[in-house]
C-alpha cells in the first residue's frame, strides 16, 4: 500500500505548498540515490536513498503522484510555521491518535511512509521564530517519550551547524495519510477543513468522525455556529463528516431549524461533544487565527459523500393507536395517479406518445379539466420541462389540449421550457453527485412562480457527467436527492416521463387478454430503484396487430386501424388498487393554425369505444368461467369425500389432476398437457375466487353448490417459498353472512 500514488484531482499541490512551508531554495530528494547513481559506497554498504538538491524548489506535482518523493528544511531564515515529531515505532492507529490528542489537540496524525510509524505535525497558521516553535517541540516531544521512550525523535525545526534539518514531506503514497483523533484517516479535503478550524475545535473535531455521534455532533456544531452566527461554515463542517448528505442535513438544519433544542452554552456543548467523540477534554474555544490563508484551503476537491443517514436525535417519538384517532385523508391531487410531495411515473417506448400525454396531464392540472375518468383534487400552476421538443412545440400540444380538453380559464398558469434551452440539474461525478446552478435556479423559479406540478421528459436528460442509468445507487441518489425534493419543495408533485426495455406489456391466452401489470412496471428502463422511488406508475402500451386481429377489429367500423390506439396500464400505487384492465384510448389528429396563416397538426388522445369491448369480454369471460366451474362440482364432491368427512379444503394442484383427462383435446396428441393443466388452473382461479352483489344485499364468495357448501379459492401465504392453493368449502356460508 506505501508505494501507491495519489493524484494531484485528489491532493491540491497549490494547497500543500501553502500549508508546508520550507526553504525552497534546498530540496530533499528521498527516493533517489547520489547524484552520480550510485546505491551502495566502496565497502559496498546500502547508501541511504535520500540526498539534498540545492536551488531547487520542491516539485509538488510530482510529489502527489508519487514519481519524485521530496522533503525539505522547515527552517527559514530562523522562522517557522510548523513543526514535526517522529515517532518511529508501530503503534496501533486508535491508541496512538488518541495519545496524540491528549498530548496536544492541535497535533494532525501522519502515517510515515511505512504505513506503520508515525509523523505528527503541528500547525501554527503564522511564521514564528524558529527558537519559539523548537521550544514548543521540546515540550511535546517530552510528552510523547513518557509514552514512547528513544523511539521519538523532534529536532526537525532547529538550525543546525550547516543550516538544514530535513523532513520527508507526507501525501507521496496512500499510507502518508493524516488520522482524526479517533483513529480515522482522513481525506484530503477533511486534512484542510481540519487545518483551517484547528484552534476552533469543537468545529475541527467534526472532521474524520463516523458513527456513532456524527450526526449529533453536528447539529451541536449547529448550534454553537448559530450562537457566534457563523452558521456560513455550515457547509463546510457538513462536508468534513463523510456519509451525511448535504442538501439532506442543510435542509434540516437551516429550513427546519432542528438544532435549535441544543441551545445550551458553548461550555456544556463543549462537555457533550467531548462525551460523543470518546475524549474527557475538547480544546478550549479560541477565536479564529488571524492570516489563515482561507481562499486556497477552501479550493480543497470535494470529499466522497457515500449514503444519507436517518437522523437518530433522541429517543424515538411514537405514537399509540387507540382506534379512536381521526383518520386525515391523504393529500391526494388527483385520485389514484397524484400524490403530494410524490414522484408519478410514466413509462413507454419512443414514439408511443408520452410526451403528448404529459401535456395532457399539466393542461388538466392547471386547467382542472376531468384526465381520462380522474378528477383533479388540486389545481396548480404547472412547469413543463421538455429536454426532446421545442417550447414551440409545446404550445401546439397544449393548444390542441384546449381544443379538445376543455377551456381554460387562466386561473393557473401554464409554463414550459424546451429543448433550446439546455436544461442540467445535477452533474455526476466518479464519486459523488451535486446540484448545479441550473438546479438551484429552478429552485428559486419554483418559489417565485408558485409552481405545484413539474413535468421532466425524459427523466434521463436532466443530469450530466458520469451518470449510469443502470446503476441502482446512481438512480436512487438522482431520483431522490434530486428530483423528488422538487416536489416537496412545491408542495406538490414531479410527474417524469421516462423510456422502457420492452415491446409489449400485454399477451393474449386461450382467448382472453392478459394485462400483466408486473411486466408493465419492470418495463422501465435501467435501474429498479427508480420504479422503487416512484408512488405510481403509468405505462402506454401501443396496440398489437395479434390483439387487434383477435379482439377488437370486428367491434370497429369507423376504419381505424389497430395502429391508432394505445393502452393505459396502471402498473402501480402504493395507495390504492389499480385497475386491472386497459384503458384504450384512440390518436386523433388535430389542426393548429399558426400566426402566418398555416396550419400544423398534432395527435391528441380520446377515449374510445375499446374499453366496452373489454369490459363486456372481462364479464362474459367470468361467466364463463364461472359456468364450467359450477360443471366441475361434482368431480371436486368426490375428492373432498375421497380426503374424508372431516376435510373442508383440498389441494387445487389434486383438482386440475383429476379434471384435465376430461378436457375435449386432452386425446389431442397435438395439445400439450402442460397446455391443458394450465387452462384448467386458470378457469378455477378465476371462477371460484369470484364474488358477486345479490338482490339480498350480501357478497357471495365463490360457488354456492346444492350440497349446502360454498366453495372458493383460498391461498396459504404462510409457507416458504410460493403460496399454497386450495379450495375450501364451508357449509351454509350464504346464510351466517347474511345474519352478520
Amino acid at each position: 500500500m506505501s508505494g501507491e500514488a495519489h493524484t494531484s484531482s485528489v491532493v491540491d499541490a497549490g494547497i500543500i505548498s501553502e500549508i508546508f512551508k520550507h526553504d525552497t531554495a534546498n530540496t530533499l530528494i528521498w527516493n533517489g540515490y547520489k547524484p552520480d547513481g550510485s546505491k551502495k559506497d566502496s565497502k559496498g554498504v546500502e547508501i541511504k536513498n535520500q540526498y539534498w538538491k540545492n536551488g531547487q524548489s520542491i516539485d509538488w506535482e510530482a510529489h502527489i503522484k508519487g514519481t519524485l518523493k521530496q522533503g525539505g528544511c522547515l527552517n527559514r531564515n530562523g522562522v517557522a510555521n510548523c513543526l514535526v515529531v517522529d515517532v518511529d515505532k508501530e503503534i496501533d492507529p486508535v491508541e496512538f491518535c488518541r495519545e496524540a490528542y491528549a498530548v496536544d489537540p492541535l497535533i494532525i496524525p501522519f502515517r510515515s511512509h511505512s504505513g506503520t510509524k508515525w509523523h505528527a505535525w503541528k500547525f501554527f497558521h503564522k511564521d514564528m521564530p524558529v527558537a519559539e516553535v523548537a521550544a514548543n517541540a521540546k515540550k511535546i516531544e517530552k510528552q510523547f517519550k513518557k509514552l514512547y521512550g528513544n523511539k521519538v525523535d523532534v529536532d526537525k525545526t532547529q538550525p543546525t551547524v550547516n543550516g538544514r534539518i530535513g523532513i520527508n514531506f507526507p501525501f507521496s503514497s496512500s499510507a502518508q495519510y493524516p488520522y482524526s483523533p479517533q483513529g480515522n484517516k482522513l481525506s484530503f479535503k477533511q486534512f484542510t477543513f481540519k487545518y483551517r478550524f484547528q484552534h476552533h475545535p469543537l468545529i475541527a473535531i467534526a472532521a474524520g468522525l463516523t458513527e456513532p455521534g456524527r450526526h449529533k455532533t453536528l447539529l451541536l456544531i449547529a448550534s454553537y455556529l448559530n450562537q457566534k452566527n457563523k452558521m456560513k461554515f455550515l457547509d463546510e463542517v457538513i462536508g468534513a463528516m463523510d456519509g451525511l448528505d448535504d442538501e439532506y442535513y442543510r435542509k434540516r438544519i437551516l429550513d427546519k431549524k432542528i438544532h435549535e433544542k441544543y441551545k445550551v452554552g458553548a461550555v456544556a456543548i463543549q462537555k457533550r461533544i467531548a462525551e460523543i467523540v470518546g475524549h474527557e477534554d475538547v480544546a478550549e474555544e479560541k477565536e479564529y487565527v488571524a492570516g489563515v490563508s482561507e481562499p486556497n484551503i477552501l479550493a480543497a476537491v470535494n470529499a466522497t459523500i457515500e449514503d444519507i443517514i436517518d437522523e437518530p436525535l433522541q429517543p424515538l417519538e411514537i405514537f399509540e393507536h387507540t382506534g379512536l384517532e381521526p383518520i386525515q385523508k391523504r393529500p391526494w391531487l388527483m385520485h389514484g395517479l397524484l400524490l403530494e410531495n410524490a414522484l408519478t411515473l410514466l413509462v413507454g417506448q419512443p414514439g408511443v406518445g408520452k410526451t403528448m400525454m404529459l401535456h395532457m396531464l399539466g393542461y388538466s392540472l392547471a386547467t382542472g379539466n376531468d384526465f381520462f375518468g380522474k378528477k383533479v383534487e388540486c389545481r396548480g400552476n404547472v412547469l413543463g420541462l421538455f429536454a426532446e421538443e421545442t417550447s414551440n412545440e409545446s404550445a401546439i400540444r397544449w393548444t390542441a389540449c384546449k381544443q379538445k380538453m376543455g377551456k381554460n380559464d387562466g386561473k393557473f398558469k401554464l409554463y414550459r421550457r424546451g429543448l433550446e434551452h439546455d436544461l442540467k440539474l445535477v452533474k455526476f461525478g466518479k464519486e459523488e453527485a451535486r446540484a448545479t446552478e441550473q438546479y438551484k435556479q429552478l429552485e428559486l423559479t419554483i418559489k417565485e412562480k408558485n409552481i405545484k406540478y413539474i413535468i421532466v421528459d425524459p427523466l434521463i436528460s436532466f443530469q450530466s457527467g458520469s451518470y449510469n442509468e443502470n446503476d441502482n445507487q446512481n438512480m436512487d441518489a438522482y431520483v431522490k436527492n434530486y428530483i423528488i425534493p422538487l416536489a416537496l419543495n412545491m408542495s406538490g408533485a414531479v410527474i417524469a416521463g421516462h423510456h422502457t426495455n420492452k415491446m409489449s406489456m400485454v399477451s393474449s391466452q386461450d382467448n382472453e387478454l392478459l394485462v400483466d401489470n408486473q411486466n408493465a412496471l419492470m418495463a422501465a428502463r435501467g435501474a429498479s430503484a427508480l420504479i422503487g422511488a416512484a408512488r405510481f406508475v403509468v405505462a402506454l402500451q401501443p396496440m398489437t396487430k395479434k390483439l387487434w386481429d383477435q379482439f377488437f377489429a370486428e367491434h370497429i367500423t369507423d376504419g381505424s386501424n389497430f395502429i391508432h390506439y394505445t393502452g393505459m396500464i396502471e402498473a402501480k400505487s402504493n395507495y390504492n388498487m389499480v385497475e386491472a384492465d386497459i384503458m384504450w384510448l384512440k390518436k386523433e389528429t388535430v389542426e393548429i393554425p399558426t400566426d402566418d396563416g398555416f396550419t400544423e397538426s398534432t395527435g391528441i388522445y380520446a377515449t374510445t369505444e375499446l374499453n366496452k369491448v373489454t369490459k363486456a369480454k372481462n364479464r362474459l369471460k367470468a361467466a364463463k368461467n364461472l359456468a364450467w366451474c359450477r360443471a366441475q362440482i361434482p368431480t371436486i364432491q368426490k375428492l373432498f369425500t375421497k380426503a374424508g368427512d372431516e376435510a373442508d379444503q383440498i389441494t387445487l394442484n389434486s383438482i386440475v389432476t383429476e379434471l384435465v383427462p376430461l378436457e375435449a383435446d386432452f386425446a389431442d396428441e397435438k395439445v400439450l398437457e402442460a397446455t391443458i393443466k394450465t387452462r384448467v388452473r386458470r378457469k378455477l382461479e378465476n371462477g371460484f375466487s369470484g364474488k358477486e352483489e345479490t338482490k339480498d344485499g350480501y357478497q357471495m364468495e365463490g360457488v354456492e353448490a346444492d350440497d349446502g357448501y360454498n366453495y372458493w379459492l383460498k391461498r396459504d401465504h404462510g409457507s416458504k417459498g410460493a403460496a399454497k392453493v386450495f379450495i375450501t368449502r364451508y357449509i351454509d356460508f350464504k346464510r351466517k353472512n347474511a345474519a352478520r
